[in-house]
């Protein structure tokens, strides 16, 4: 429950946060029909932040789901075991993450003051936001993957927030979508609340809902627009008003208790069925994705008769069709290793130290380390557990961004280049890769951006295609890599990160960290072989490896050995046998290696390496003080004097960062994201899904789809055909902020793909220089905006014309459009600038809700313009993106549409014996706006609108003001790019 401090805390800060906010936004709500509307807003924001919050557990269902069914494989645990168990640590973390935003809100908001009222608020929330919890739980265990996953769940909070009746009333909503709040959840909430907290409410009647005002106005000839009101009473009853206005009875509080409860136990039922339904490793790794028209033939006949192929790379054959294998003949490895290019520069360290802050000290990582590393020879850094070999090849590497590194680092006697990065190969030991992208295509990449420009394109490939031999990967060689338990199994995914940095052709040397972990011992020396064979050709290798066997340790050439504190304790080379080394222990006091043993365990053993009850000597101090190690210090101040007059060449003399030009890069990384997306369908067509009800077009090859709606169509089978009464108006409104509230999902469903695209970036490719972050930044954005334009037009086509731009002007229908163009534009933006911040794919999803739910607080809809605090309407109302977007969506939506009041929507009052209701209120609606009509009963019937702009006004929202909304709209979508981007990747 606590092990994920980091995103727990940030989860409860931004909750605390947020409801600071929107109890400063409601702050104090008046008992008069100002705060009528606005309570019922407060009230449904806190349902959609929990609600919302809840989506979270998508991503956290889909991370840990690996965890699970490998455990469920192991017959650990029922799967439904584990469902009840997720359901049991919920408890007490929702209760505090209710309790932290009910208290602030409730009480800064001045909602119902007696205890009984604040505790059901409480037990409301509490059970509502479990439900949703297990609501979204289900889901992502009764799908295959977080993209069909969000297709659903987009449509899901659509019909969560928009039948709760807070949005349309009942008796407003369509009868094809009505039954959907029976089905809802949060509707029973909802009118729970409602319920708890206006019955027994007494709202005073003021303008401008008290109606007509003037000096000759008097309360007996005068009424209110507030729905439940009574003519001649400026007092409204609370329960009048919700039994008016939504169908809602106090009588129903604890029967919609038990059916959130009842919801609640259903979706663990239901989490607990599709658990125990899902197949522990379906496919995985067992299963090889190749690219049309480049998977082997014996493949491809295997798959026409309807057999399968054991070994996709015994199918590989080389241009004469000739197996490439370890039974290859000594002379085609031959000419293949001749065909690796050859390092010549020899790299030495000296008095090199590593110190980080700690606690209130520092800590020595690295202590007076020095060595060298020499082409054609293969070199083994080596040590305990925790005695700073990855440290040290991260420094070797120029690797590292925090604390103190001293010491002397030379390229052939000379200061290390500008370009050391990119010409040095760094094989990381996470093999981290662009999962869609094959074998070739990973290694052309890094050829085309990591060797020099002046080399041809066509030779850089060519180079690619000799390491694809060499590395024996001629069979796999149009397979897609995959991510990790998908696609390559481990071995093949090791070549590959290997094949990556030697199709750069790195100028230098080669480092590699832990090139066997996790792989078997065929494997583990399949790979040690390959490295043996660059060796041989030529290349400078430093490799950290951990406890090989004596096999693989004999084809090491030279040893760094470290031990606790980062200390040397042995550097030179093996021998034969190991003789060197173990000669060197033998004669300080180690005792004697015996035949059988394997060189590198004696050696760790002799250290005490990973012995708490070690109480020999300090290997450190014996080597320190031994005359190898003034005799290595010697031989290198050697090296370095010889090759200083070694001549300058391009290796040790090239100030460019970059291989390429800025060009180069920029259109490389957006070529591979493009593909990225064009390869994950899964992707695009729940983007597309989230827009467009598809259930038909995709029956054969989506059936998870099926299950799927349209939001836009959603949104016009809510709205459709939207007549002129004052609650159409309002129903207006809540169309385009329900078109607001695709972005959420969208942006949870966009986020998994820029983390991926940020996190190979940061892992390997800035490290190694292949690309800028100007590229990085590019290829993130380009590739989903031509989506994301499209599935936009769709929506557009699929909400306007049958919904709110019935009857509308080319002008308005355009202009929306494009302001729903730069709405697609902004929430890619966003929702990647959400994503920057976040250190992960949890912390991200998380940051979702709580940053939607901020720019949405201060736009006008859940507290209107004139009800707002002036301390935000006079400077985050403007700085709220929203607020313009929906400037420019209503004042063209509503512009120029007459009112016509529905009979429960006028405010009937009697006129003055000697008045007509015309003369009577002519100044009223001359200043306030309106009209009035003499009902059948005599009395006067008043309308808040004459037309659809008098309705705009009241949110402060001018049609005049259209074009400004859309270029400060833009201003946004450029802030979104550019902030977002310079906060991961600041220039320089």
């Amino acid at each position: 429950m606590f092990g994920d401090q980091l995103t727990l805390g940030g989860k409860w800060g931004g909750i605390l946060f947020q409801a600071l906010i929107v109890g400063s936004l409601f702050y104090n709500m008046p008992q008069t029909t100002a705060g009528a509307f606005p309570r019922g807003g407060v009230i449904f924001f806190l349902l959609l932040f929990n609600a919302l919050l809840a989506l979270a557990e998508l991503t956290s269902a889909f991370s840990s789901r690996p965890i699970m069914l490998k455990h469920k494989a192991f017959s650990f645990y029922r799967p439904s075991a584990y469902a009840i168990a997720q359901t049991v640590v919920d408890l007490p973390l929702v209760l505090v993450q209710v309790l932290l935003f009910d208290i602030v809100v409730y009480w800064m908001a001045g909602l119902g003051k007696t205890p009984s009222q604040f505790f059901i608020s409480v037990l409301i929330l509490f059970v509502q936001t479990l439900s949703m919890y297990s609501f979204f739980r289900a889901i992502g265990s009764l799908v295959a993957s977080l993209d069909v996953a969000t297709r659903i769940t987009g449509v899901a909070i659509q019909a969560l927030i928009v039948y709760t009746g807070y949005l349309i009333p009942p008796q407003k909503m369509h009868p094809w979508f009505k039954w959907l709040i029976w089905i809802n959840p949060v509707q029973y909430g909802f009118e729970a609340l409602m319920a708890n907290e206006f019955d027994g409410l007494e709202i005073q009647c003021v303008p401008p809902n008290l109606v007509p005002q003037g000096p000759l106005a008097s309360p007996q000839y005068q009424s209110c627009t507030l729905q439940g009101s009574q003519r001649g009473s400026t007092v409204v009853s609370g329960a009048d008003y919700i039994r008016t206005a939504f169908t809602y009875e106090r009588s129903h509080l604890w029967r919609n208790f038990g059916i959130i409860t009842a919801f609640w136990i259903f979706f663990v039922i239901l989490t607990m069925i599709g658990m125990e339904l899902q197949k522990p490793n379906a496919g995985g790794g067992a299963v090889t994705i190749f690219k049309r028209g480049q998977a082997p033939k014996s493949v491809v006949n295997a798959i026409d008769k309807g057999n399968t192929v054991d070994d996709e790379e015994k199918a590989g054959t080389d241009g004469e069709g000739k197996l490439m294998h370890e039974d290859s003949s000594e002379s085609e490895s031959g000419k293949i290793v001749k065909g690796v290019a050859k390092n010549e520069s020899v790299f030495t360290y000296q008095n090199v130290n590593y110190t980080i802050p700690y606690e209130n000290g520092e800590r020595k990582l690295l202590s007076d380390v020095q060595g060298y590393v020499r082409p054609g020879k293969l070199t083994a850094l080596m040590g305990a557990s925790g005695a700073g070999k990855t440290t040290l090849l991260n420094t070797l590497a120029q690797r590292i961004n925090f604390g103190v590194v001293t010491g002397d680092f030379l390229v052939d006697g000379r200061p290390l280049p500008k370009s050391f990065q990119r010409a040095t190969g760094f094989a990381e030991q996470m093999d981290v890769h662009e999962p869609t992208a094959t074998v070739r295509e990973a290694l052309r990449f890094s050829a085309l951006l990591r060797q020099p420009k002046e080399v041809p394109l066509a030779e850089k490939y060519e180079y690619c295609e000799r390491i694809i031999d060499l590395l024996e990967m001629r069979g796999i060689a149009g397979a897609t890599i995959g991510k990790i338990g998908e696609g390559l199994n481990q071995e093949q995914r090791k070549r590959v990160t290997i094949g990556v940095e030697l199709a750069s052709k790195p100028e230098l040397l080669l480092f590699l960290d832990e090139p066997t972990s996790g792989l078997d011992s065929g494997a583990a020396f399949n790979i040690v072989r390959f490295l043996r064979k660059l060796a041989d050709s030529g290349q400078a290798l430093l490799v950290t490896i951990h406890q090989p066997s004596s096999v693989l340790f004999e084809h090491f050439d030279e040893l760094l050995l470290l031990k606790s504190g980062g200390r040397v304790v042995y550097h030179g080379s093996l021998g034969k046998d190991s003789r060197h080394l173990i000669g060197y222990f033998e004669r300080n006091g180690a005792k004697k290696c015996e035949p059988s043993a394997n060189p590198a365990e004696y050696m760790l053993e002799a250290i005490g390496a990973g012995d708490p009850n070690y109480q020999g000597q300090d290997w450190g101090d014996v080597w320190a003080a031994s005359p190898e190690r003034e005799a290595r210090g010697q031989e290198i101040q050697e090296m370095i004097a010889e090759r200083r007059k070694a001549p300058t060449n391009s290796k040790t003399d090239d100030s460019r960062e970059y291989a390429m030009s800025l060009g180069t890069q920029v259109s490389a990384v957006v070529n591979r994201s493009f593909v990225s997306y064009w390869r994950t369908p899964d992707y695009m067509i729940g983007k597309f899904v989230l827009h467009i009800f598809v259930s038909l077009l995709f029956r054969e090859s989506y059936p998870a789809v099926l299950t799927s709606f349209k939001t836009g169509l959603f949104n016009s089978f809510t709205f459709y055909h939207v007549g002129n009464s004052q609650i159409d108006m309002q129903s207006r409104l809540f169309s385009v902020f329900m078109t607001l509230t695709i972005s959420p999902p969208l942006i949870q469903q966009l986020q998994p793909k820029f983390l991926n695209f940020r996190n190979i970036y940061q892992s390997r490719e800035a490290n190694s220089k292949i690309y800028s972050w100007v590229a990085l930044v590019t290829g993130a954005i380009l590739p989903e905006l031509p989506y994301s334009i499209v599935a936009g037009t769709l929506y557009f086509i699929c909400w306007w014309f049958p919904a709110l731009g019935r009857g509308a002007t080319a002008f308005a229908s355009g202009y929306t459009w494009m302001m729903m163009m730069l709405f697609e534009i902004f929430y890619v933006g966003f929702g990647q600038a959400i994503a920057a911040f976040a250190p992960n794919e949890l912390l991200a999803s998380i940051l979702v809700p709580l940053f939607f739910l901020f720019v949405v607080s201060f736009c006008g809809v859940v507290v209107p313009f004139a009800a707002l605090p002036y301390f935000w309407r006079s400077w985050m109302y403007y700085l709220t993106p929203f607020r313009w977007l929906l400037d420019g969506f209503l004042g063209v939506a509503v512009h120029n549409r007459p009112v016509f009041c529905e009979s429960s929507e006028f405010a009937r009052f009697a006129a003055p014996p000697d008045q007509t209701c015309e003369s009577y209120t002519r100044d009223f609606i001359a200043m306030a706006g309106g009209y009035v009509q003499t009902g059948t009963d005599g009395l006067c019937e008043f309308c808040q609108y004459l037309n659809g702009d008098e309705f705009a006004r009241g949110f402060n929202i001018e049609y005049a003001n259209r074009w400004t909304d859309y270029g400060v709209f833009w201003a946004f979508c450029v802030f979104n790019f550019i902030v977002g981007k310079h906060w991961l990747f600041p220039p320089g």
